[in-house]
């Protein structure tokens, strides 16, 4: 009974020593420990340079697009938010997986984006900006919100208003001065019931169109508060009437979707015309799939939570797309298995992660696809969509350790173990 007594003391006492190891590491490798009654939601924040303090002159023309795409800036961050307060709620992957899966995208997208910035600023006449070190982020301590780059009216960033450079995030005084009104448009996804499973990616993809639209019209109306032109239907003329003949058309593609997949083509015709909100107030948008259905996205493989368009139950379709109707693919996760990944290797590493999912998401559409329209014998799914599916992962798996053994000669060979994936 005293031996028994003792080790079991010493078993005790090697797991809290077990634990404090941990947090040691995983403080050593970056990562905040959160205390979960700290009252902040135990989330990390996104820590990004803000980029429209950092523009000046920029030319008329290019305002439009600049204002959309630091609009594009400030999405994703809130999208990185997202997956940090998921993370954080739900722990997944090593010690690399925040940088690997959602800060290493994150860079990736904010490069692209500062880019558009400098090709609108240079087809326009200005001097294209250098915003390359601006793209990588660090993180904020849980429960300190991101420093973003706001709406039109917080700092212009037109040519001659000398209220640029100067302005940390591009908020000044002048903030809420000039703002600008915002499209209000019906929102379609919640119109929708009944979608067949073999539509739903159909579906997503115009739905997320929509919400694009009203993307881009915000931005035109942002610059049309900072800088005005034209006369008193210019708005009507130059923005909610195209807006209104695009969503007409997306609208249309919606309900053929529906139709080709056996569904009844709903009227959506009433719906794609917009007014205009206040000053500051957001338009009412559609959502991603998986917003409101916990996604499962894969974890691991870089789009944890985003779900895969149709096999998530998606809003609007009454349960009738992935409520147990479709199978799923079931792959292993690949970012928390990796090694840590060589700076120079980390751009290549990601586009493969990247593929992962958009594999993963092929064959769930396929899937998906076979729910509604049977078709083969009892080893069709294998042999068309399993099978398949593998030697792509395969390929991509020996991309990824390919990068990172042409950078430091030590190949990760085993990932091509995370080739396989079931079905459920």
């Amino acid at each position: 009974m005293v031996r028994r007594t003792q080790n079991q003391r010493k078993q005790a006492a090697l797991k809290v020593g077990g634990v404090g190891i941990l947090a040691v590491a995983l403080l050593g490798a970056g990562l905040t420990l959160a205390s979960a009654d700290d009252g902040t939601g135990a989330a990390q924040t996104a820590n990004c340079p803000t980029v429209r303090d950092k523009l000046s002159g920029v030319p008329a023309a290019a305002v439009a697009g600049v204002e959309q795409e630091l609009a594009n800036l400030d999405k994703q961050i809130e999208e990185a938010n997202a997956r940090l307060a998921a993370q954080a709620a739900n722990p997944q992957g090593g010690a690399n997986f925040i940088q690997l899966a959602i800060l290493g995208p994150l860079a990736s997208k904010r490069t692209a984006a500062l880019d558009r910035i400098g090709i609108n600023i240079n087809r326009a006449g200005g001097q294209r900006p250098d915003l390359a070190s601006l793209a990588n982020c660090g993180l904020n301590a849980a429960g300190t919100p991101s420093a973003v780059n706001g709406g039109a009216g917080n700092g212009d960033i037109a040519a001659g208003n000398g209220n640029t450079g100067g302005n940390t995030g591009g908020n000044t005084g002048n903030t809420g001065a000039g703002a600008a009104q915002t499209a209000n448009c019906p929102t379609v996804r919640d119109k929708l019931s009944g979608v067949p499973a073999a539509a739903v990616a159909g579906v997503e993809q115009e739905l997320a169109n929509l919400d694009k639209q009203i993307e881009e019209a915000n931005a035109r109306l942002a610059a049309q508060a900072a800088n005005p032109q034209g006369g008193a239907n210019f708005i009507q003329n130059a923005i909610l009437g195209p807006l209104a003949s695009k969503r007409t058309a997306a609208l249309d593609r919606i309900g053929i979707n529906i139709n080709r997949a056996g569904g009844q083509r709903p009227d959506l015709a009433s719906l794609a015309t917009c007014g205009l909100n206040a000053a500051g107030t957001p338009s009412a948008v559609n959502g991603n799939a998986g917003n409101g259905n916990a996604g499962n996205g894969n974890a691991g493989n870089g789009n944890a939570g985003n779900g895969n368009a149709g096999n998530n139950g998606n809003a609007g379709n009454n349960g009738n797309a992935g409520a147990g109707v479709a199978q799923r693919v079931n792959c292993p996760s690949v970012a928390d298995r990796l090694p840590t990944v060589p700076a120079q290797a980390a751009a290549e590493v990601q586009r493969e992660l990247a593929n992962l999912d958009n594999q993963i998401a092929d064959a769930n559409a396929r899937l998906a696809q076979l729910a509604v329209r049977p078709e083969g014998g009892p080893n069709f799914v294998q042999n068309t969509v399993v099978g398949p599916l593998k030697d792509r992962r395969v390929a991509a798996l020996n991309r990824i350790a390919t990068a990172i053994g042409r950078v430091d000669g030590n190949r990760p060979a085993e990932l091509v173990d995370l080739a396989p994936c079931s079905v459920s």
